[in-house]
């Protein structure tokens, strides 16, 4: 399994907007909806990533990429025995690849989370041994890259889902972000950091 990761801190749209053109009609759709810049610029790379990652490993262009969906929304590569998950957060992407189901999930380490939200998210052993806030995003993104390897994502309790007994999932910490991997290999993912370019 590889994770690449792009920090996406101080890029403007317009310094990425170039992309628009490769990525799918549904994505620049989504993207061109957000208000927020930084959302739009973490929206757009999250795609581009992912069309970098399947050009290197599969030297299909972004043009000869075909995307289906699985039962929840879960991409795939249409025809190709090569996974792919992303995530994005503020400031960041991320897209793990492996020849397996894979699931990945980024948020920053210093990301806030009310009690409310614990409430909502941990098991009751995971509320014992989650001590603080960083905690807490572990367990968080240990989860999330577990539904996301499942392909149901967040349509499940989350307090059924424990992080204590999780196979083939793992924690990374990254910089600022923690970042959360789950499938064959996930315990030594290399993470590779990329830079913006103008070739997908």
């Amino acid at each position: 399994m590889e994770i690449y990761f792009l920090e996406t801190c101080g890029l403007r749209f317009s310094d990425v907007e170039h992309y628009l053109p490769k990525v799918t009609e549904s994505r620049r759709r989504s993207v061109l909806r957000k208000r927020d810049e930084s959302a739009k610029v973490e929206s757009l790379m999250a795609e581009v990533l992912v069309l970098w990652g399947i050009r290197q490993r599969t030297g299909l262009s972004p043009r000869e990429v075909e995307f289906s969906r699985g039962a929840h929304g879960k991409p795939y590569i249409t025809g190709s025995d090569l996974y792919f998950s992303l995530s994005h957060t503020k400031g960041a992407v991320c897209a793990a690849f492996s020849g397996e189901e894979v699931g990945v999930d980024i948020e920053r380490r210093d990301r806030q989370v009310s009690e409310a939200v614990k409430t909502r998210v941990l098991s009751d052993r995971e509320f014992f041994v989650c001590s603080d806030g960083e905690d807490f995003i572990k367990a968080w993104v240990r989860k999330e890259a577990f539904l996301k390897r499942l392909g149901v994502g967040i349509t499940r309790d989350l307090r059924n889902v424990d992080t204590l007994m999780l196979p083939d999932t793992a924690v990374y910490s990254h910089g600022d972000y923690i970042i959360g991997a789950s499938g064959s290999g996930a315990e030594s993912a290399k993470i590779l950091s990329r830079g913006i370019s103008r070739e997908i």
